[in-house]
């Protein structure tokens, strides 16, 4: 065997070893880049949702503005305090390296969404019943998610 083809066996060994290596490198180093990026992005996506509600005075400014639903405001300011505490929640978890679920993310993406569509309408052109049953139903689903997340 000439020296070319030894250096080129040897080549070929070093290639399938550094791709068999890069691989395995990949697999291992693939769920905490998951798990950085759930909490980077997630976390901004989950505060900038948040952001949307507060920069309109939240559930509690929308409860204000209405002359049927002033005297029930405190409900309000209830959930929006809940919302942003499942929010810290999440952002424990990553601080505390328990990476959180992307069903976790997608679970309170969901409620502050339900928070959001609570602004579709005047709340003085729908039955005040119906909007105090939409934010009884927001807050007990908000205190269920966080009762299932470690304290």
């Amino acid at each position: 065997m000439t020296n070319i083809e030894q250096t080129s066996k040897s080549w070929k060994k070093f290639s399938v070893s550094m791709t068999f290596l890069a691989l395995i490198f990949f697999l291992i180093q693939t769920p905490k880049t998951f798990a950085a990026d759930i909490c980077k992005d997630g976390l901004k996506e989950l505060q900038e949702s948040q952001g949307v509600i507060q920069s309109k005075g939240g559930i509690w400014g929308y409860l204000e503005k209405s002359s049927t639903l002033r005297d029930k405001s405190i409900v309000g300011l209830q959930v929006d305090g809940k919302l942003q505490r499942l929010i810290v929640s999440f952002e424990n978890l990553c601080d505390e390296g328990k990476n959180p679920t992307p069903k976790l993310h997608g679970l309170i993406l969901g409620l502050i969404g339900d928070a959001r569509m609570i602004f579709n309408k005047d709340a003085d052109r729908q039955p005040k019943e119906k909007v105090l049953e939409k934010l009884s139903s927001l807050k007990k689903n908000i205190d269920e998610l966080q009762d299932q997340l470690p304290n």
